[in-house]
């Protein structure tokens, strides 16, 4: 090269950029001639499995909850089919106008859908459709399927939603569902339920869960890019629960509602001879419909500030003084120890004096014989058997009855109550016994507490004369396609008293409802012979106390015995026993249309 001036100008080195270029060109494309290679014939199979499973969605079908029914087979509890929107998080992601768009539609609070979308997530639930709405209407429905392109991870489905035909009635029995927790996942997960799902929470619905739950099914669909389902590739149909038959029967319990009214407290009627349970009620009631769909917070938070406790199963949950309707253990006791006999009289004067103590009975009693005592419900007396009996016998006949410990009543939620001794009072309050204890012991107060449930086993027993049978709230299990399962009666409890001295208490229980100077007068059924024992138990620091009434019937052939207590309801005899009396004339109301062959004895 020569300059401006004729200069010889030595050219500058060749850099070899484009032969560069070239090469990286190559390399790039043999690299991508190897990654082809290695995606269509080394991964080939293993990505199209990716791929077909991509276009592919796996929709969960909850199994339909067994039925509840009682012994007649009328429904309590039963399924109907409602519209569930639930959302995917994993597919929704972090759009937001997804969950605005959802919440306008539904006229449901954002708060709300984030809310439970930040909950399944927490629970590692973001493959899972977790329900935001139950029972929505066509028009939602319509409004959802309308906006489709932009509600991806959205789902509307027709599940099976639990529902109570009878609304309130045995509500504590039958129990409610609820979301299932992680606690109850890990013990449930065996019997196929899954998170989102609603269990049973207390009651037979929880009781019997793993036969009322079912078996889930699904079905496996195509969907296209936005997530919408072009078509079905395959399903397995969902199982039902099995059936599930109480003991109760469903005409029973609503007399039994229908007698108590606004009152607070509870009932329980057995057949002694078996131990099934005929009807098992707790007041306040509530609706377990309000739960079926998740809870409304207005509703949950009426229900909790609730100071009468309505989700409380007083039947089988709450502790009670006994009060009079103790005497029957008390008599048992004395004469089983040989501390009295039938033919023992005490004079009662209106009062017991204890050194500066003085126990008072309700009225002057005169001379009073074991008959007369039990029916007129005399204190002085069992005061005297009392202290004559000793509080360690007392305490035995009292767990001999089943009192102090769980009966094992196939539900969940059961008190001991309690029977106290010595031991127990000296490690409880770091005191000694005193004969005052005893003397509040024998005629069921002091430090006496006792459920609805065993007090109406008191009854049983004697009606049995000394047989305790276990009571049991479930008669069958009928599985889809399966064998019924019955229970078996089993005995709890035998209290050993000679079959004379029996016929003596129960006389003298006789006495109370049609004696002379008998406390449970408005329990006596023309016709029918009652044998039952009235309570009037104080409960400081209330005002009023206890109303409570136990019997059984016929009192020479018991088919059925029974307990009612009344909170604050006053005297037993003039609250309890008229509830009582309303039962028993439907109970024998219905035999008799039995016998008859009325067709209304099984609707």
């Amino acid at each position: 090269m020569r300059g401006r001036f004729g200069v010889e100008i030595p050219a500058p080195p060749q850099v070899p950029h484009f032969k560069l270029f070239v090469a990286f060109i190559a390399l790039g494309f043999a690299a991508l001639v190897l990654r082809l290679w290695y995606l269509q014939v080394a991964m080939g199979e293993e990505l199209l499995a990716q791929s077909e499973s991509n276009r592919k969605r796996f929709i969960r079908l909850f199994a339909p909850r067994g039925m509840i029914v009682d012994r007649a087979g009328r429904t309590l509890a039963m399924n109907r089919p409602e519209f569930v929107v639930s959302i995917i998080p994993a597919e929704v992601g972090s759009d937001d106008s997804v969950l605005h768009r959802l919440s306008q539609i539904l006229e449901m609070p954002i708060e709300d859908i984030l809310q439970v979308v930040g909950n399944a997530k927490q629970r590692a639930q973001r493959l899972y459709p977790v329900p935001l709405a139950t029972g929505v209407s066509l028009d939602v429905v319509t409004r959802i399927e309308e906006n489709r392109l932009w509600l991806p991870g959205v789902n509307v489905s027709p599940q099976p939603v639990r529902w109570y035909p009878e609304g309130k009635l045995a509500s504590h029995l039958l129990g409610m569902l609820g979301e299932v927790d992680a606690k109850e996942l890990q013990t449930l997960r065996e019997a196929g339920v899954s998170p989102g799902e609603y269990v049973g929470k207390m009651g037979v619905e929880r009781a019997q869960e793993v036969w009322l739950h079912g078996k889930a099914g699904g079905k496996w669909v195509e969907v296209d890019a936005r997530g919408r389902q072009r078509r079905e590739i395959e399903e397995v149909p969902a199982e039902q629960g099995a059936t599930v038959m109480l003991t109760i029967d469903k005409r029973l319990q609503r007399a039994a509602e229908e007698a108590f009214g606004n009152r607070t407290g509870a009932a329980v009627a057995l057949d002694p001879r078996t131990g099934e349970v005929l009807l098992l009620a707790s007041f306040p009631r509530f609706d377990p419909n309000a739960f079926a769909r998740g809870v409304k917070p207005s509703v949950w938070r009426e229900i909790a500030t609730n100071p009468l406790h309505p989700l409380q199963n007083r039947a089988i949950g709450s502790r009670y003084p006994p009060g009079s309707t103790f005497k029957i253990v008390t008599a048992a006791a004395g004469l089983h120890s040989g501390a009295i006999t039938p033919y023992t009289s005490f004079y009662c004067p209106g009062a017991l004096q204890l050194g500066r103590w003085r126990f008072r009975c309700h009225r002057r009693h005169g001379a009073t014989g074991f008959v007369k005592a039990i029916g007129a419900s005399c204190d002085v007396y069992f005061y005297q058997v009392g202290l004559r009996t000793g509080i360690d016998t007392l305490a035995e006949m009292a767990h001999a009855f089943g009192l102090g410990e769980a009966t094992g009543i196939d539900l969940v939620g059961e008190s001991r109550g309690n029977i106290p001794t010595p031991e127990w009072k000296k490690k409880r309050y770091k005191e000694g016994w005193y004969d005052g204890d005893t003397v509040n012991t024998s005629i069921g107060q002091g430090f006496v507490q006792v459920t609805p449930l065993q007090m109406a086993l008191v009854a049983a027993a004697v009606a049995n004369r000394g047989t305790v049978m276990k009571p049991f709230v479930v008669k069958r299990i009928i599985p889809p396609g399966g064998t019924p399962i019955d229970t078996q009666p089993a005995v709890f409890k035998q209290v050993s008293l000679h079959s004379d001295l029996w016929r003596w208490i129960a006389e003298g229980m006789r006495a109370a409802v049609a004696g002379a100077g008998g406390t449970a007068h408005a329990a006596n059924l023309p016709g029918i012979p009652v044998a039952g024992k009235t309570g009037t138990a104080e409960d400081p620091p209330r005002r009023r106390p206890h109303a409570w009434f136990i019997c059984y019937a016929p009192a020479d052939n018991p088919r059925i015995a029974l307990a009612v207590v009344v909170e604050q309801g006053g005297h037993g005899g003039a609250v309890a026993a008229p509830i009582a009396r309303h039962i028993l004339e439907t109970f024998f109301g219905m035999e008799h249309a039995r016998a008859r062959g009325d067709a209304s004895a099984t609707d």
